[in-house]
């Protein structure tokens, strides 16, 4: 193998082509749904003045009320009961909530003319002393299909250019356009899963309320039975005893009057 000789071609090819390109562009938005039921309920007036003293005590060290400015609040499965100190009320909350999505398009299409004239050179290559059996007229043919070959990458990249201008013109407007769609979409499936949620927390509240009002009228017992021993106590009451049955409390003492 000795003296690679080298074929050139050069061909020029005119376009004169129209083109069309679709953008689109994708927008997924989420938010979270919230359904909310409340009741709020005032404690019986009948209820001392002493006691709900000593009720402040009581939810202060009772594990799972926690202080909340002028309330107290207790954790429950969806929600919470709040102790409004001042206002002496009793507040019952089902909160529910869920994650919603939403996705939306925006499709543009573009187009235009290409009107240029590519020129290229393909090559060959074939050997004075044969070698591989290559003549020259094989280099040639080759020189010729390289040539082919460079004029259609040359417009596949020029329809590829006007493609990727297209994508950069329309990016920022289609993106807007997606985005609003999406989040109006998302908008209308945030009202309809929050009047579920809303409509489902009304139904749990019934239960809710049950939880609630026993585990505060648990603390508001232990708060009348430190009131009633605090009385015994500093009256000098003789006999005091305290008993517990079934969940009733019993407290006995004699005062001397």
């Amino acid at each position: 193998m000795c003296n690679p000789r080298r074929v050139e071609v050069t061909a020029t090819r005119q376009l004169d082509e129209a083109w069309e390109h679709e953008i689109r562009r994708l927008s997924l938005v989420s938010a979270t749904a919230v359904g909310e039921a409340t009741v709020r309920e005032a404690l019986d007036d009948s209820i001392g003045e002493p006691t709900l003293e000593a009720l402040v005590g009581v939810l202060e060290r009772t594990e799972g009320w926690e202080r909340d400015g002028d309330a107290f609040r207790y954790a429950l499965p969806d929600g919470h009961v709040t102790y409004h100190v001042e206002d002496q009320e009793l507040e019952i909350v089902v909160r529910l909530s869920a994650e919603v999505e939403a996705e939306a398009e925006a499709v543009a299409t573009a187009g235009g003319r290409i009107s240029e004239t590519l020129t290229v050179t393909g090559q060959g290559t074939y050997y004075d002393d044969g070698w591989g059996d290559i003549t020259e007229d094989d280099a040639a043919r080759a020189a010729q299909a390289d040539a082919q070959r460079l004029l259609d990458g040359g417009r596949r990249e020029r329809l590829q250019a006007e493609a990727a201008a297209a994508e950069r013109e329309h990016d920022r407007a289609l993106t807007a356009e997606a985005g609003e769609r999406a989040r109006a979409l998302l908008d209308e499936r945030l009202r309809q899963r929050s009047e579920r949620l809303r409509t489902e927390a009304l139904r749990r509240l019934s239960a809710a309320g049950i939880l609630a009002r026993t585990t505060f009228y648990q603390a508001l017992a232990q708060a009348l039975r430190d009131t009633l021993v605090a009385y015994a106590r500093a009256n000098n009451a003789e006999g005091l005893t305290l008993s517990e049955s079934d969940g009733v409390l019993n407290i006995q003492f004699e005062l001397r009057v």
